[in-house]
């Protein structure tokens, strides 16, 4: 078995209140590489810890994960988040003449 189904690439993020740490454990080659890149640019925070074949597990502050609400996300917050920044660059615009 040299490639893993899609099913099978899962990422799971695990902490406790006590550690100011999580673990994330993945077998998904997207997350990893992208774990590993930030491994590389700050390893003072991200680390690498353990490694097979298949899967990784590292170590991140737990205050980088994050949830969002989804209404940030949404195609309505978007349209008028980019309806004010047009009237902030219009009035910067304005101001300059």
């Amino acid at each position: 078995m040299d490639e893993l189904l899609k099913i099978e690439c899962e990422t799971i993020v695990n902490w406790n209140k006590e550690e100011p740490f999580a673990i994330v454990y993945t077998r998904d080659p997207d997350v990893m590489k992208r774990l590993d890149q930030l491994c590389t640019r700050y390893p003072e925070l991200y680390a690498l810890t353990k490694e097979t074949r298949f899967d990784k597990y590292y170590q991140i502050p737990k205050g980088y994960v994050r949830f969002h609400n989804p209404a940030q996300n949404s195609q309505k917050s978007r349209e008028d988040a980019s309806r004010r920044m047009k009237e902030i660059n219009k009035a910067k615009w304005n101001a300059k003449k």
